[in-house]
Parts: structure tokens; sequence; C-alpha cells
């Protein structure tokens, strides 16, 4: 990607995969996945971008990482699911 860095964290930890995926910038998260980008990288809560992706709603990004092997099983350090955070889960997965 043009000699970015994809594996910054900010002072929260997180990547640009994590702001992709909080933004709904689906293309970018795609690109950024087929580079080779680690998609179950953590930020300072333990949260991945698949956290991120449903918390903001993003469904797009949501399938896209699940797609990429991420799990909606994942907890972060409060035991917290990525599906708990936003009921557009259901619309994925079942």
């Amino acid at each position: 990607m043009n000699g970015a860095n994809l594996t910054a964290q900010d002072d929260r930890g997180c990547t640009p995969l994590h702001l992709a995926a909080t933004h709904g910038h689906s293309f970018t998260l795609q690109i950024m996945l087929r580079s080779g980008v680690d998609p179950s990288v953590t930020d300072k809560r333990e949260w991945r971008p698949v956290h991120y992706a449903a918390f903001h709603g993003r469904l797009g990004c949501l399938q896209l990482l699940v797609k990429w092997g991420c799990s909606i099983e994942d907890v972060d350090h409060s035991g917290n699911l990525p599906g708990i955070f936003n009921k557009a889960n259901i619309l994925v997965f079942h």
C-alpha cells in the first residue's frame, strides 16, 4: 500500500485495519487483508477489527472479516463477544 505501515498502532493500540473496520471502509480493509495484515490483531483492550466492525454496525466489514477467518467468538478483556455489540450479526450468521 504505497509504503504505508499497516502494523502501526496509535495510543490505543489501533492499527489501520481497526480504523478501516470502524469507519466501514470495506474496500480498504480487503486490500489490507490481501496484503497479509493479520486480521486478528488486538488493541490495548484486546479488541480485534471484528469487534469494531460489529460495534459500529459495519455489516460489510463484519462479513469480510468473518470471510477472512475472524471469529465472532473472540472475546475482549471484559469477556465481550463481537456479536453482542450489534444486532447486525443476525443478518450475517442466521
